[in-house]
Order: C-alpha cells, then structure tokens, then sequence
C-alpha cells in the first residue's frame, strides 16, 4: 500500500470513525530511531493505534525537527504521521518551503498551533516570529491544496492533498473565549480540534455541545480528538493543576493522588493508573476518538490502551 493510500484512509477514519493516536515526542538528539525502537518493542505500531503525532518543540525546548522525524517515523512505523508545525519558529516563507518539501515525502497531515512562548523555553537567545498564529498555517494550506501561494501566485506543479487540523485548550477561567477560539478554527477550515488533556467527563461533553453547535451555525464537519495524558503521581497532577492555566484536574484526583503519595511510589502510581484506565474507558465510551499524550511512556499507553480491547 503506497503512502498516499493509507494517509486519505486514515484521515477518513479520524473524521468519521473510531480513531486512536499517539504523540511521539523527539528528543533534544540528532536521531529519532531510539525512539522507534522504544515503540516497536512495545508494539505500539502493531495495535490500535491508527496514526502517530510528532511534536514540534513543545514548550520551546531544542528538540529534533518535527518535519524531519516524521518522515522517519512514518518510514519506519508504516503509520500515517500528523506532522505539528507551529508559528512561533517559522515567517510563511518558511512555512511554505517547508509544506512543499514534506509534500514530496508524503508529510501531508498537520497540526496547526501558535506555539508555545520562548520564555518557557531552554533556548532564551531565539527570536520569536509574530507573522501570526495557527490560522495562518491552516491559511496557507487551503492556499496550496489551490496550488497557490499565499500572494495568489501559482504552483509549479500541484501538491499531493494536504489535511490541516488544529488544537483547542480543554478549560479556560472565561470559557466563553475558549468557544470563539474554537468557532475561529472551525471557520478557518480546520478539519479536526486535538484538545488539550480532559480529565472530567462534562469537560468532554461541552466541548462537544459546542462543537455540533458551531459546525451547524457554520455548516462545517470539524471533528474533535479529545486528549488523553494520564496521571500516575500527585507531583504531575499538581503541576498540571498549577503550571498549565489551559488544563483542568479535579480536586478528587488531586486529593486522591496526594493520599496515595504518603502510602508509597509504587501505590502512588497503581491509583494513578486505576483512575487513568477508568477516564479512557469514560472518553472512549462517550466519543471514540483519542489523542494520547504521555511523554513516550509507551508501556504505561500498552497496558490503558489493552484495558479497553
């Protein structure tokens, strides 16, 4: 099966199907293979999970090129890769060179995000670029699947289809904002919103009621993959509480995990995985469609994931 065969049928399957998908996160390295290794051993790439997610520097810390670790990845794990590409690091000069060049490997899936602010970053010489945000990514690839350029000038020659979806934060302090920002992804074509962690199950149901609401108001197909990360120790919940203002945890996993805390490690992370195990049974049952996030702990995604086969 060629590349382009498997990337239309899967992109078909997380608009319209059960879908699962796993974040891969590159490491500050010249080489992605340890990680292939990490998750062939598991065999991640052999279950069911249908497509994997590279991330592009994700809170501003140097790690190996998205674009570059997605032709790798997509290589070597014969699965369909959702390429992230943020603003922060690119004009759309650069942008467009680097949606072309991946064009040619058959990278044709992206994440559209602003990215992350360099001051949360380990690389505090870098500049931030403020050409835009992520609309300007999904922009520019409705601009190219025109074979167009984004001053109207024409393409060479036509790129294989590209698929432009986005990320949507799972809570704010004035949730009404949160539904503009996902109404203006939605309008800007966007064909799904990846959110970020849920941990409550009404998160995941308002975030849906908004969503059929907008796509009707708007007569759209946008799709939402609810993010999945879970928590195995009461520091990580604690620090997702306090350190990510876009991230809700509620007080019954915070007080449990701390109870759990003072009991032992190895306690500690059982409850943990008790209650992780039981929110993906929860989000799955409600709507079967999945990213999975937790930082290339592939034996902790094996045993959540077969928890519900």
């Amino acid at each position: 099966m060629e590349n382009s065969d498997f990337i239309e049928q899967f992109v078909d399957k997380l608009c319209n199907k059960k879908c699962i998908t796993y974040e891969i996160c590159p490491d500050k390295s010249a080489s992605i293979m340890p990680i292939i290794t990490k998750i062939q051993s598991a065999g991640l790439d052999k279950g069911i999970i249908d497509g994997f997610v590279c991330t592009d520097s994700p809170l501003a810390r140097l790690k190996l090129h998205s674009g570059m670790a997605s032709i790798r990845l997509q290589q070597a794990l014969q699965k369909p890769l959702i390429c992230t590409i943020s603003m922060r690091d690119r004009n759309s000069l650069a942008l467009s060179a680097e949606l072309l060049g991946l064009n040619d490997f058959d990278i044709r899936i992206f994440l559209a995000l602003s990215g992350d602010p360099l001051k949360l970053g380990d690389q505090p010489q870098a500049k931030a670029v403020f050409e835009g945000n992520s609309l300007r990514i999904l922009e520019l690839i409705a601009a190219l699947n025109q074979g167009l350029d984004l001053n109207a000038g024409a393409l060479q020659s036509a790129v294989k289809r590209i698929y432009g979806f986005s990320v949507i934060n799972s809570y704010a302090k004035k949730m009404e904002l949160l539904r503009k920002k996902m109404e203006s992804k939605i309008c800007a074509n966007a064909l799904g919103l990846f959110t970020q962690p849920i941990y409550d199950i009404e998160v995941a149901k308002l975030l849906h009621e908004w969503l059929h609401s907008l796509n009707y108001q708007h007569n759209k197909r946008c799709v939402l993959m609810q993010g999945f990360f879970p928590i195995t120790s009461f520091k990580r919940a604690l620090f997702l509480h306090q350190k990510i203002p876009d991230v809700f945890v509620p007080q019954l996993w915070l007080e449990t995990l701390e109870k759990a805390s003072l009991k032992g490690t190895q306690y500690e992370k059982q409850k943990g995985m008790e209650m992780s195990i039981k929110l993906f049974a929860q989000l799955y049952g409600y709507s079967p469609k999945i990213h999975f996030m937790n930082h290339n702990a592939v034996k902790n995604a094996k045993t959540i994931l077969n928890s519900i086969q």
